[in-house]
């Protein structure tokens, strides 16, 4: 009889063992959950946070200019204090760095177009260039960053490593712009007496003197009716016949304008 006692007493301290793991590992299983959804909360609410850092950071670099910005007046404007934004960037610098990054690494990846193997290379060319104005046309972001880049940050002091970046990006740029003219030139389509790689520089010459034309062209008078025909007229010029009355007549013939804001029929409206 006794015996039969310690049975039960050794299955039920059993079950109630067994009983008390399987809470344990439930209210273990809940509270994993638990700080698995915190930490995805925390890490969505600081990704906002450096976002709202940046967007406040290209208000005031474009208002102001980057030199007069300082990091407690974007700290104000983003509605967080100066920590936060040291939380996120190392400095005045890191911050511009970011802001520009995420504009332009997406536009000039789309480099893409330029890959694109089709009978006419000089067409890819062509297309990307359209797509880079498209951009800054069509993209207020994308425009107030180029506007900043461009126009209103001085690339003294800390910021002198920045023109090392802007360089190295042109290169890379100019790389992939020679490859292009290399398969247009052995393709025949472009003059054999330009180099491919003089071809490609003076594109990115052509395409940073025509952003920053675009970007001071306030009134849109100026460049943006023309756009399309000089970008045309540009590929244009690398084609074999080039300078010729028919090939002129054709680059007439294709381009399409612009009209800048105001315009009717062509012409710029008071």
């Amino acid at each position: 009889m006794a015996a039969c006692k310690g049975v039960k007493k050794n299955t039920a301290r059993k079950s109630a063992a067994r009983a008390q793991d399987y809470i344990q590992s439930r209210v273990y299983v809940n509270s994993t959950a638990a700080g698995s959804l915190r930490v995805r909360r925390t890490k969505q609410e600081s990704e906002q946070t450096r976002q709202h850092i940046l967007d406040a950071a290209l208000r005031e670099f474009a208002r102001r200019g980057v030199t007069r910005t300082t990091l407690q007046r974007i700290a104000a404007a983003a509605g967080v204090t100066r920590g936060a934004v040291y939380w996120h960037f190392a400095n005045k610098r890191a911050l511009f760095r970011a802001m520009r990054d995420q504009v332009s690494l997406p536009l000039f990846d789309r480099t893409e177009l330029l890959g694109a193997d089709g009978p006419d290379p000089l067409r890819a060319v062509e297309r990307f260039l359209h797509s880079v104005v498209d951009q800054i046309e069509k993209y207020p972001q994308t425009r107030h960053t180029f506007e900043i880049m461009l126009l209103k940050c001085e690339y003294v002091d800390e910021f002198r490593t920045e023109i090392k970046r802007h360089a190295r990006s042109c290169r890379e740029l100019s790389s992939k712009l020679a490859l292009v003219y290399a398969r247009a030139r052995d393709s025949g389509a472009m003059r054999s007496d330009l180099s491919p790689e003089s071809a490609a520089l003076d594109t990115c010459v052509f395409i940073t003197g025509l952003l920053r034309l675009w970007l001071i062209d306030e009134s849109g008078g100026l460049l943006r009716p023309h756009v399309d025909e000089l970008i045309s007229n540009h590929v244009a010029s690398r084609r074999v016949g080039a300078g010729t009355p028919g090939a002129r007549a054709t680059r007439r013939s294709t381009s399409t304008q612009r009209r800048a804001p105001g315009a009717v029929n062509g012409r710029i409206g008071c």
